[in-house]
């Protein structure tokens, strides 16, 4: 048990002042322009919440409630620092009534969730496993667990955990009441509510939330490169506390961790500075009999660093644990394979027949038998309830498998499409990086989706990230019916990169239940948005196909934080869809809908009809026009905009698409700054009489037609 340190009470014996008089003192005003300050739970966590009283251990709590009676053995702070995307310049979370701790996938949320709320005696919440949100769930649960006088008291503390879980479950009309009770609980107290969660959820409750009440945003970061080797020295020790070799341990950590962030430094070392991946480091070295061979290695550079050389030095080393004495020696070479012990996973999580085994006698086949029972649910890859796996690392790697696997495909895409939190590692295992640099990978279509979603929940606050699926330029007879895929991310004061792939426009596009920032013109292609009980838009958002199914029974049509690009569009040749209410559309977005049938309910409202012009030489240059504005996205300090290469691209170019571009720039409504085209919305407006979000419904202005036409060099004919 580690152990607990001295908490501050309610008020001072020597100075008789408040809790957050003493607070003030001992913390406030140390933040400066030009620091960052990071909030640990030493410094800030145990003086904000000093006025927290024991817990009383006979308190019936409510389902997903709990005191924390025990610190974790490995835990490592991470760091913990305001974020510079999502506060104003005013932000102090010292006098917040609400904190928002964000971070991206399988950083540390819940760790560190749980470790402050036993060092601070704080009520610890987790909403993925207490009865879905809804209104009065804070006031409920309080109530429930005999804790309302310790709030009104304010010697109660609260960590809410699993915001993005939470809001998966429910309806946004829930999720905001939920909020809601939140914010008036809150507002009153100097205590602040601690909300965890992913760097969405976050966003999209800091903007439900910013106006109402006070409310700073954290972010949880990676760890740096001491920190990691930490980290992975006390996962080590954890599991073997007498450890002979323990030098030799340590520095094979350094090595490994070193040689992968050196692989990953374009990334900002964020990859090797994630939590699962520094444990599955741990766990390669800690089965290592002897460490110092594998150093040898790493220095001949014989040991390739990275998840999947990682994971394949486990499964090679279970391999290796193969001991039994069969009647046909050759067994011991063919048998618990890496390539076996996978599909054994796989059979075990997904509950399918496992794989075929080499031919073998009824003897060998029983003892095989009984070995399996022991050493899969055993696995490493596998949790201690041999049901899960025991990372998101190695989550990624059985998932990445299965979904390349034509018998276990179809139920690992499902749960990864109805899955509450996408595995941000799935992209790293799934994607060949050198096949899609050079755009020549082909991936399936369904599985589109699931790998963007897994991408973005790698994001942090201030990361972009968006999805293009498009026809392909100047196709071979086997291309025609492919699409280019294009998933672009940039990180905060980071160059945009890109991963490139090609698909069947034959095959339906599944996108999943939380749609966010992507383009898609397939007009051979069916787009596939859900399942899930709410169906999820986050604008920036244009799908054009041939038929569009959203299924689920609500949907919700959202804006990121950027109001400029506030519009969804979507047009099909068909639909088919169970949405039985009128969509929710919130934050002022934009929603425009085109296919036949749409004027029925519960579409009536968005409908919109596009009109054909007569000269087909101008349809074409204002789709080019639209598409060129379209295509911009937020950049920061509230600006619009695209890397070159993209504006410039030949599928950009093609047809009239030259003409438009020059003519945007010589006009200035579109502007070249370095490597990044800038879009000019007061200029567009000012000459087009057009904005973004006309441009995404195809509402073309009588201005953005004399403009078109002048670019192409039609004029008023």
């Amino acid at each position: 048990m580690v152990s607990r340190p001295p908490l501050l009470r309610s008020r001072s014996a020597t100075t008789g002042e408040s809790p957050r008089q003493e607070f003030s003192k001992h913390y406030g005003g140390t933040r400066r322009k030009g620091i960052e300050m990071q909030y640990t739970i030493k410094d800030f966590w145990i003086p904000l919440f000093m006025s927290s009283t024991e817990p009383d251990a006979s308190t019936p709590l409510a389902q997903g409630w709990s005191f924390q009676d025990a610190g974790l053995p490995t835990f490592k702070e991470a760091p913990l620092t305001l974020s510079p995307e999502a506060n104003d310049d005013d932000s102090d979370p010292e006098h917040a009534r609400i904190l928002l701790i964000s971070a991206p996938g399988a950083v540390g949320k819940t760790t560190l969730a749980r470790q402050i709320a036993y060092e601070t005696h704080s009520v610890y919440i987790n909403l993925a496993i207490a009865d879905p949100v809804g209104a009065y769930t804070l006031t409920g649960g309080l109530s429930h667990s005999k804790l309302l006088e310790k709030w009104n008291d304010q010697t109660i503390a609260t960590l809410i955990d699993g915001l993005d879980e939470a809001r998966l479950r429910v309806t946004q009309e829930a999720f905001e009441a939920f909020l809601k009770d939140v914010a008036m609980l809150s507002s009153e107290r100097t205590v602040p509510t601690v909300i965890f969660g992913r760097t969405a959820a976050v966003q999209d409750a800091w903007i439900l939330l910013e106006g109402g009440v006070d409310v700073a945003v954290l972010e949880i970061g990676y760890y740096v490169f001491s920190d990691s080797v930490d980290l992975a020295d006390r996962i080590i020790k954890n599991e073997s506390p007498n450890r002979p070799y323990a030098s030799a341990e340590q520095e094979a950590v350094r090595l490994l961790l070193k040689q992968l962030r050196d692989q990953t430094k374009n990334d900002e070392s964020r990859f090797a500075g994630y939590a699962p991946v520094i444990h599955a480091v741990a766990k390669t070295v800690s089965g290592e009999k002897n460490p110092s061979k594998l150093i040898s290695k790493i220095k001949k550079d014989e040991q390739p660093v990275t998840l999947k050389s990682i994971a394949s030095v486990i499964l090679k080393r279970e391999h290796e644990k193969l001991g039994l004495s069969f009647q046909d020696p050759d067994l011991s070479k063919r048998l618990y394979t890496p390539a076996e012990q996978l599909q054994q996973l796989i059979a075990r999580i997904y509950r399918l027949q496992g794989p075929q085994l080499p031919q073998m006698s009824a003897a060998d086949e029983k003892k095989y038998s009984e070995a399996l029972d022991q050493w899969v649910p055993e696995h490493p890859f596998l949790d201690g309830s041999g049901k899960s796996p025991s990372s998101a690392v190695f989550g990624a790697v059985i998932s990445a498998e299965a979904l390349r696997s034509s018998k276990a495909s179809a139920p690992a895409l499902e749960r990864e499409l109805r899955s509450a939190a996408a595995n941000p590692f799935l992209h790293e295992l799934y994607v060949d990086k050198d096949k899609a640099a050079q755009e020549s990978a082909l991936i399936p279509a369904e599985h589109i989706g699931v790998i963007y979603s897994s991408l973005r929940a790698s994001l942090s606050v201030g990361d972009t990230a968006n999805l293009a699926v498009g026809e392909v330029e100047e196709p071979t007879e086997e291309e025609e019916l492919r699409s280019d895929v294009e998933i672009v991310i940039t990180r905060r004061d980071a160059d945009p990169r890109a991963l490139r792939f090609r698909t069947e426009q034959t095959d339906a596009i599944r996108l999943g239940a939380h749609v966010e920032d992507v383009d898609i013109v397939a007009p051979h292609a069916d787009v596939v948005i859900g399942p899930g009980q709410e169906a999820t838009l986050v604008s920036p958002i244009n799908i054009q196909c041939k038929k569009l199914t959203i299924s689920s029974h609500n949907a919700v049509v959202e804006r990121s934080s950027d109001q400029e690009t506030a519009a969804v569009f979507l047009q099909a040749e068909e639909f088919d869809g169970d949405v039985a209410s009128v969509p929710v559309c919130r934050a002022g977005v934009k929603l425009s809908c085109s296919w036949p049938g749409v004027q029925g309910y519960p579409w009536t409202s968005f409908a919109t009809d596009p009109p054909l012009l007569e000269d087909p030489r101008v349809d074409e240059a204002l789709n080019r026009f639209r598409q060129f504005v379209i295509v911009f996205r937020s950049h920061g300090k509230r600006r619009l905009a695209r890397f070159r290469g993209k504006l410039e691209h030949s599928r950009m170019t093609k047809g009239y698409g030259q003409e438009i571009l020059d003519a945007m720039v010589d006009d200035g409504i579109v502007t070249l700054e370095q490597q990044m085209y800038f879009l000019d919305a007061k200029r567009l407006a000012a000459l087009t009489s057009m904005t973004y979000v006309d441009c995404m419904a195809k509402r073309f202005d009588e201005d953005a037609i004399t403009f078109v036409r002048k670019a192409i060099g039609i004029g008023g004919q």
